[in-house]
């Protein structure tokens, strides 16, 4: 053969198994800790079985449909039993819910234009939001200099990109779509306060950029989106729900044991340095924003969730404490809703947390299904939050005295922004990731890499030309809305095959990552080989990882080779 030795990527499943693959290919010097066997790309291969595959789709939604069957969502009924709590200790009967004031408060008037104003009146929110409340919204102030460059830009009129990493409450789910959710109210938002002039010279208008993945490891595995445009002038991330359902990663900190609490904590460090170092043209600013928690995490009654080992998890699930956390260690501001939000809850006891009827700030109130998608008004205080904190920064910086550094004047440490270092592209070592995937998926992202991407909904054309041979398999959407696709198997006869065609060279890297919705569907297997026929699985070899157990959870094949 001549040229680079040729690998086929074979992925194949026993009857109604659907898959999501997502591979890439890239050129590194040998990782020092890299989990999964070393593999000759001549006549060895490397399998993956028994991994838990649901409909093959980007949505991260690992909910249970009888959750809804056991608990009415909508109405706050619930079958409480007084198994944790004690009714005796319930002295206080909160008062049913009443209506709200027509008039916007003063916080709206002071945040949005008049033009907004009615929108943003009590009576059309869930409840009153007060300012006390907005004053809870920044957990971590971080360092500001980015988002005052951002701020300049809309003080100079000019028309800016904001990219939001997200997931399915970004998108409205169950609130009527994205015409309904946080990022359209936002933009809104941008362009009634900050009214932008185009290139050239006519009335232009702020922009929103959205990707198709749905939590950070997502957006980790395709990057080339976020790669491919052109201009970023603010980034959200916006990821605390949906990276409550990842699971453990095999090639980060092997050594330092169970990682399903951490492993988004791991995908968000990557996400933060590589936007760190971005410049679309110019450097990004950055905000970690904290939309939503996960509410049936936070019941108490076992029909929903098991209280006693609810206490077991850390946080309970809630992966904004790790979030703000890390986004500490990096100066990136955070904004929050979750951090004010989930005390008004609980505040009158677990048991009237999710009774909509006497508490106004109650989780079923909030959320408009059993996991954490806000109704359309539960939308209008995202955005709200969002303006506050835009705003309160503006107000900030708008606070200092101008500094003219050339003339000297004005040098006062009190009134001068400190420096961010990474503007010059200086980064903190990093917390979770050890120096090599530093290297690999940070310092050295995309370079000689191809990636195939199923969920992407525009993306057939950049790989079927790599697939080589298809048994049973289809792209397809399975969904409404026909934006969530996925390659899918749809057989009960067993015997789908699908093998798509990779070129490898000397010191690659082969990455097979499967994006999940529904958990317990399927089970299919995946391997490396160089035969694009070998439907066997007898002749894969098992992973050999010291003390790896599989479970039900999302897990990576990662197959590497020497010259």
């Amino acid at each position: 053969m001549i040229g680079p030795p040729v690998h086929s990527i074979i992925t194949s499943l026993p009857p109604v198994a659907p898959i999501v693959a997502t591979e890439s290919i890239r050129r590194m010097k040998p990782l020092r800790q890299r989990a999964g066997p070393k593999i000759s790309y001549r006549d060895v291969f490397c399998f993956l079985g028994g991994i838990i595959i649901t409909v093959a789709l980007q949505g991260i939604s690992l909910i249970s449909s009888k959750l809804d069957e056991l608990v009415n969502v909508q109405t706050g009924a619930s079958s409480f039993k007084n198994e944790s709590f004690d009714d005796r200790r319930q002295i206080f009967e909160p008062e049913p819910v009443v209506s709200h004031s027509l008039s916007p408060s003063l916080v709206v008037q002071e945040i949005f234009p008049e033009s907004l104003q009615p929108a943003y009146a009590p009576e059309k929110l869930l409840f009153n939001v007060t300012r006390n409340m907005l004053q809870r919204s920044r957990p971590v102030i971080g360092n500001t200099q980015r988002l005052h460059f951002y701020i300049n830009k809309l003080h100079s009129k000019q028309c800016t990109i904001v990219l939001i990493l997200g997931g399915s409450v970004t998108d409205g789910h169950n609130a009527g779509g994205p015409k309904n959710a946080y990022p359209k109210h936002f933009i809104d938002w941008l362009n009634e306060k900050y009214p932008c002039v185009a290139d050239d010279g006519s009335p232009g208008h702020h922009e929103l950029k959205k990707t198709h993945a749905q939590n950070s490891q997502s957006n980790f595995i395709l990057w080339s989106t976020v790669e491919g445009f052109q201009r970023i002038d603010l980034a959200i991330i916006e990821s605390n729900i949906n990276d409550n359902f990842i699971g453990s990663i095999q090639h980060a900190l092997e050594d330092k044991g169970k990682l399903a609490d951490y492993s988004g904590v791991w995908y968000n460090e990557v996400l933060l340095r590589r936007l760190l170092l971005m410049k679309k043209p110019d450097p990004l600013a950055i905000v970690t924003f904290n939309a939503d928690y996960v509410g049936r995490t936070w019941a108490t009654f076992d029909n929903w969730y098991n209280p006693h080992e609810a206490r077991k998890l850390l946080f309970r699930s809630n992966g904004e404490p790790m979030k703000n956390w890390i986004s500490s260690l990096y100066e990136v501001p955070v904004f929050s809703a979750t951090v004010w939000m989930i005390p008004l809850a609980s505040k009158l006891g677990m048991k009237w947390q999710f009774n909509n009827t006497h508490n106004p700030y109650s989780t079923n109130r909030w959320h408009s299904d059993a996991c954490c998608h806000p109704p359309p008004k539960g939308h209008l205080i995202l955005s709200m939050v969002l303006a506050y904190c835009i705003a309160e920064e503006e107000k900030n910086m708008m606070s200092k005295p101008y500094v003219n550094f050339a003339k000297g004047e004005g040098i006062n440490d009190i009134n001068i922004d400190e420096h961010d270092f990474t503007l010059e592209g200086n980064l903190r070592d990093p917390v979770y990731l050890s120096p090599e995937e530093d290297e690999l998926y940070v310092r050295n992202l995309g370079q000689d890499a191809f990636q195939i991407d199923f969920t992407d909904p525009s993306g057939e054309t950049t790989w079927k030309n790599s697939v080589v041979e298809n048994t049973s398999w289809k792209w397809y959407p399975d969904n409404a809305d026909a934006d969530k696709y996925g390659m899918i198997a749809n057989t009960t006869e067993g015997g789908a095959h699908i093998a798509l065609l990779l070129n490898g060279r000397g010191h690659g890297l082969i990455e097979i990552s499967h994006v999940i919705s529904y958990e317990n569907f399927g089970i299919a297997l995946a391997w490396v080989d160089n035969e694009k026929t070998n439907l066997h699985k007898s002749l894969s070899c098992n992973n050999t990882q010291d003390n790896y157990e599989r479970d039900a959870e999302l897990e990576k094949l990662t197959g590497y080779w020497e010259e």
